[in-house]
């Protein structure tokens, strides 16, 4: 249980980080346990806040939570309405004073409490402009619109930097693995995804192509970045599409099949002398 108890002292300081949040917090539970009269009000602000923070400094909780997994279970404490119980305590501590100039005093200090605790979220590098309503690379739509059909759903692969974005986008395509596999602390396990991303400068087109179609993939994206040692096209695949930096490859077997079903988007598809030949964007 001692690691238990350090790893959650630990998770509170990091979720505190270098601001007097956790302090704040406290000072408002306080304040509110010994102000607040309204029965309902205690109980959703006071007891429940309460018995969610025992709860997770609970070592047998905590240890119990942390075999799920244990990278997660500082999300405990997403439960407790910080912000809302802090806020509130500081309209209390404002109306307790008659007069305004007092009130306004107090709101002022309030803001200015609120404001030297935290930072201007935009200027953290994960902050980019949005270049389109997904607030997604748009790399990830443009190839997702390339693989995509009306008429069925194909399954993919694709590079692992567009995997986390991919399912904010569509639904339509089948992807034989997810950004779930991205987490070392999932422990997924996938022999494409190896042969994908096992060499960070160079494809192995032959393991891609052998791997891709155990999977059942008509689709492999590659990223035009990466080298390729051998051609796809002597495995069997053609270019479909070339977009935003990303080579699309469809499988021959697939492309015959769909074809014969009717399941292609004969617009996409460039069809010439009985070959087929992929087009660029």
């Amino acid at each position: 249980m001692t690691a238990v108890m350090k790893t959650i002292i630990e998770d509170i300081i990091l979720y505190n980080n270098k601001s007097f949040l956790m302090p704040l917090f406290l000072i408002a539970l306080l304040f509110l346990w010994v102000t607040e009269t309204d029965r309902k009000l205690r109980a959703v602000l006071l007891y429940l806040v309460a018995a969610i923070a025992v709860i997770f400094l609970c070592p047998l909780y905590a240890w119990i939570g942390m075999q799920i997994d244990e990278e997660i279970y500082y999300r405990v404490f997403w439960t407790l309405p910080i912000g809302i119980l802090v806020c509130y305590s500081m309209v209390r501590l404002m109306m307790r004073f008659r007069h305004a100039v007092s009130r306004a005093l107090v709101f002022f200090l309030a803001i200015l409490v609120i404001v030297i605790n935290g930072d201007l979220v935009y200027t953290n590098s994960f902050h980019i402009k949005s270049v389109n309503a997904y607030h997604i690379p748009q790399q990830v739509i443009a190839v997702a619109d390339a693989v995509r059909q009306e008429n069925y759903k194909p399954v993919a692969v694709f590079p692992a930097e567009l995997l986390p974005f991919l399912r904010q986008y569509t639904a339509d395509i089948y992807t034989p693995y997810g950004r779930n596999i991205l987490e070392p602390a999932w422990t997924f396990h996938n022999e494409l995804y190896d042969a994908m991303e096992g060499d960070s400068a160079v494809y192995d087109v032959a393991e891609v192509a052998r791997c891709a179609r155990n999977e059942r993939c008509a689709f492999v994206v590659l990223s035009c970045i990466k080298q390729m040692k051998g051609s796809m096209e002597e495995e069997g695949y053609f270019l479909y599409r070339f977009v935003e930096g990303y080579f699309v490859y469809m499988d021959y077997n697939y492309y015959w099949v769909y074809k014969e079903q009717g399941l292609l988007d004969q617009d996409l598809i460039d069809v010439g002398d009985g070959r087929m030949t992929g087009g660029k964007e």
